[in-house]
């Protein structure tokens, strides 16, 4: 059974200026080395006036259930479908697992007050007999963490700008 975690983010920036940053493709690149990754590079696949689709090739130290393994790397991909009129995107992520881990979210961005707010929510669903739960209650006790590296990346962004 797949496991879901959500959280909201509040910026005092416009929702037209978050937007511009979380679709930088230098952006991308800063977020995923903020989460640890080695390398990260953003391919744009598709970039119209109400649509911007991008994947993202990370290089990534190998995750075990004890922990990260520095001494190996893994190939991760990522894809985002942004609709930007309604400033909402949805993205999945493959790892080296294949189809045996999906996981996948939302980013939704809107007027909060003088600023805006970016609500996201995180799935994951592993399916390994026996053992699939208990990664996901891993994986979701992690997502707290990044999501604090994620808001220091997003404010560092917007104060460049």
């Amino acid at each position: 059974m797949a496991q879901k975690k959500e959280r909201t983010f509040r910026f005092d920036a416009s929702p037209d200026r978050l937007l511009a940053v979380l679709t930088d493709p230098a952006f991308q690149e800063a977020r995923e080395k903020a989460q640890g990754a080695v390398g990260a590079v953003v391919k744009d696949v598709k970039r119209t006036a109400t649509e911007h689709v991008y994947e993202l090739d990370t290089t990534e130290y190998a995750k075990t259930l004890t922990g990260v393994d520095r001494s190996k790397t893994e190939k991760t991909w990522s894809r985002y479908e942004w609709d930007l009129a309604r400033m909402r995107c949805t993205w999945h992520w493959e790892g080296p697992h294949g189809k045996k881990a999906a996981t996948w979210g939302n980013l939704r961005i809107s007027p909060a007050g003088g600023g805006s707010q970016l609500e996201a929510d995180f799935n994951i669903e592993v399916k390994v007999p026996l053992i699939g739960g208990k990664i996901e209650k891993l994986v979701i006790q992690e997502v707290d963490a990044g999501w604090v590296r994620y808001e220091k990346v997003i404010r560092e962004w917007l104060a460049r700008t």
